[in-house]
């Protein structure tokens, strides 16, 4: 029988453990869980379940606070160009330093090209594993294209492997769609937009379905979808075929409509084009982020309330490899690709604006 690439995770970060031994795992290792959407544990510059407890019984709002972390490529193979390969896990280990130091962030959502993949065997997945070890709160995870179609082909994690070894964390062997309601009320929903062997993405008739029957199943939850590929063009008037065909998801029409008919799905966040971008479309916010491996080298964090979104840009602090990453990115294949005036332009286009990068959406 064939493995069923979608699966609906419905209990609130337990992935099958029973809620005594998922309770006891969390505290064993230092971690915060979410048991009943209460965040619990005890761990530095967390905020308690029993002061959040508190908060609402004065009547004080509930605030859901994430970090959007995607196209961080991380690898020990490879020299620098337009990705700055040769500090991938020093970036990395900056961007998980600064969530760790934010006390009131929720959950991690990685977007994607996680891993360079190009490692022989897991060298690079297991040093990224080690490091995300370190983080304070629960992180969940989706293919890119690079998980999936390793370079060269059989070198490195198959996409089977790679989602068996991030069970526990959205993906799981034969599970490559997913849901997850890390904090009571809000919904994830990772989809899966790969394609073996191929840079571009487009999700499949079952993916398609999948997503209604979520849709229909959770009528009155925040839903946010996360994925890598685009689901809309961001690049304007300008006509550059490659690159809707490269980082356009193919049926991104048919899902977009199907994700616009449903009230509850908030916003749907996206990697893969390294560039920070936000398109509202009916109220549907779209949000684009940038990668960490590439200019900016940045991530966003996204604080959701009852009726609005704030979102808040956050770059490496060393300001070495932001200009390093500006000089290679100036002189890119993109850059001459995306040229109208000068190359230039290619930089206020990855970084985005202020309405792209610290802003206040209101959700529908």
């Amino acid at each position: 029988m064939k493995k069923k690439t979608v699966q609906d995770t419905t209990s609130h970060l337990e992935e099958g453990l029973s809620r005594r031994r998922f309770l006891e795992y969390g505290l064993g290792i230092g971690k915060a869980v979410f048991i009943g959407g209460l965040l619990v544990g005890n761990f530095a510059g967390c905020t308690t379940a029993s002061k959040k407890g508190s908060e609402r019984k004065a009547g004080r709002k509930r605030s859901i606070k994430l970090a959007h972390i995607t196209d961080t490529h991380v690898t020990f193979v490879g020299k620098n160009g337009t990705a700055l390969k040769e500090e991938s896990f020093d970036i990395f280990r900056d961007i998980i330093d600064q969530v760790n130091n934010m006390p009131d962030i929720d959950f991690i959502l990685f977007g994607g090209d996680n891993i360079n993949n190009s490692d022989p065997g897991t060298e690079g997945f297991d040093e990224f594993m080690k490091i995300v070890s370190g983080v304070r709160v629960p992180y969940f995870a989706q293919f890119g294209n690079r998980e999936v179609s390793p370079i060269p082909p059989g070198i490195a994690l198959s996409k089977e492997q790679y989602a068996g070894r991030m069970k526990g964390h959205g993906l799981d062997s034969g599970r490559y769609s997913w849901n997850v309601s890390p904090v009571s009320g809000l919904r994830i929903l990772g989809l899966d937009t790969t394609i073996e062997g191929h840079d571009n993405g487009e999700i499949t008739k079952e993916g398609v379905n999948w997503i209604k029957e979520q849709i229909s199943k959770y009528p009155d939850d925040k839903i946010i979808t996360l994925s890598h590929h685009l689901l809309l063009p961001t690049w304007g008037n300008r006509n550059i075929p490659k690159w809707r065909k490269k980082y356009l998801l193919k049926n991104y029409q048919e899902v977009n409509a199907l994700l616009g008919s449903a009230p509850q799905v908030k916003a749907c966040l996206t990697g893969h084009h390294h560039i920070s971008k936000i398109q509202t479309v009916e109220g549907l916010h779209y949000i684009a982020s940038p990668a960490t491996v590439q200019y900016p080298h940045a991530f966003r964090t996204i604080t959701i309330n009852d009726n609005e979104a704030k979102l808040e840009f956050h770059q490496v602090r060393d300001k070495r490899i932001v200009e390093l990453g500006k000089s290679n990115l100036l002189t890119s294949k993109n850059a001459e690709e995306y040229a109208g005036g000068s190359a230039g332009d290619i930089l206020a286009y990855c970084y985005g604006g202020e309405s792209d990068n610290n802003v206040t959406l209101k959700l529908r």
